[in-house]
């Protein structure tokens, strides 16, 4: 990541070395994490975003017109592609001032509250609220399309035009299929390089223990969402105010221990589906003899208001994790036992994991607010189904699948 530029070492003195984003990875970070498109689905994206941008510029009612340019992955030939970048501008048409006043007026009438009520709101509301319509309305069904506002040539990136418009006339401009390449290095390659240090990686101090060995968890917790954090802590040395890279001292640092015990137990790196993931986890978890293995083999999924929860178990013996946007959280550490091994995190982990790729799998951040319990061993599929494509239809209910029961709507 570093040599390919996204991640760059961080200015320190005397403190732990860690990585930072630079702008390439910051802009890579913000990309939405979709499946990727063929080129037939980019030409079709491209060809639905002309037909919108014709309506627009046809549109009398609207206070703007646009013009747009496509740059990136979409302007050359590639197996896949993430998205279809297209950059977009406004442009304010030549109206008389009754005419602009009448286009104004109905624009403000449709703004939100919120916004009616905000400075900038007030001062320019009306083309707000047309730069958003305009916006939903080229964006609508296309997921993959990415509308910024940057200019391809002032990024310095090459870009071919899709729209240009002529404002005095009110009349579309021709385009040329050429691509145009900006003579200077896009913005982002302007950017110094920092020099990748000889070394960064460094096992710190620490008292070690085996796999199996159980370790008290009085006062201790570890959940899903430490295990990275753990690891980096074990590998990131400390730098001092030489410039110099000195093994870190955690010692004292009773969870950094158990670090890399994630690992010991593979299973969540296997292409998956997340209930066979679930069984095959389970399976582990009963041949090293860990915890988890003595839960009650039904699963329940909870949605509701910031609730996305999902837990194996049955009463207070159960392990459960909170699903959110980005990270999944949730304990690792058994209720009723007060020691632990690496072992025991580790089939721990994979649950967790398995559980986390259940939920998003079937789509249950979609529903409306429900709970629904799934009795494990009768279930015979790979992966649980789409559940808001099963509500749809109406289908979303007892047996619609093997295993699913008590289903309940608040």
């Amino acid at each position: 990541m570093a040599e390919a530029g996204y991640l760059e070492p961080a200015d320190i003195l005397d403190g732990l070395y860690y990585w930072q984003l630079t702008p390439n990875g910051t802009r890579l970070a913000m990309e939405p994490k979709r499946k990727r498109i063929g080129h037939d689905k980019v030409q079709t994206i491209i060809s639905e975003l002309l037909a919108r941008a014709k309506v627009i510029n046809s549109d009398p009612n609207r206070l703007q017109r646009i013009t747009l340019k496509l740059f990136g992955s979409a302007l050359e030939e590639h197996d896949d592609y993430g998205d279809v970048d297209v950059s977009i501008a406004y442009v304010r048409r030549q109206l008389s001032d009754i005419e602009r006043e009448r286009l104004e007026n109905r624009l403000k009438a449709r703004q939100s509250k919120s916004d009616r009520q905000s400075f900038h709101g007030r001062l320019m509301g009306a083309e707000r609220q047309d730069t958003r319509e305009i916006m939903a309305f080229l964006k609508k069904g296309l997921p993959h399309l990415s509308l910024m506002n940057d200019d391809p040539m002032d990024l310095g990136t090459p870009y071919r035009w899709l729209v240009d418009h002529d404002v005095k006339t009110d009349r579309p401009d021709d385009v040329s299929d050429d691509i145009v390449r900006p003579n200077g290095p896009s913005i982002l390659d302007q950017y110094p390089r920092k020099p990748l240090p000889p070394i960064t990686l460094l096992e710190a101090r620490h008292r070690t223990i085996s796999a199996d060995t159980k370790v008290a968890i009085h006062d201790l917790h570890i959940g899903l969402e430490d295990a990275a954090t753990l690891e980096e802590q074990m590998w990131s040395p400390k730098v001092t105010r030489e410039g110099a890279f000195i093994a870190n001292d955690i010692r004292s640092q009773k969870r950094v221990k158990f670090a890399g015990f994630q690992h010991l137990c593979p299973i969540w790196k296997k292409d998956l589906g997340g209930v066979a993931m679930l069984k095959e986890a389970l399976d582990w978890c009963d041949e090293h003899k860990v915890w988890v293995r003595d839960l009650y083999p039904g699963v329940s999924i909870q949605r509701s208001d910031r609730t996305h929860i999902i837990r194996l178990g049955w009463g207070h013996d159960l392990i459960y994790f909170n699903v959110g946007g980005k990270s999944t959280t949730g304990s690792l550490l058994p209720r009723n036992r007060t020691r632990v091994s690496k072992i025991d995190l580790a089939g721990a982990y994979a649950v967790g994991r398995a559980l986390s790729k259940m939920y998003d799998e079937s789509r249950s951040a979609k529903m409306p607010w429900f709970s629904a319990d799934i009795l494990l061993p009768l279930v015979e599929l790979d992966r649980l189904p789409d559940f808001p494509r099963l509500h749809k239809t109406g289908a979303f209910r007892e047996g619609a699948f093997q295993g699913l029961r008590e289903i309940t709507f608040f």
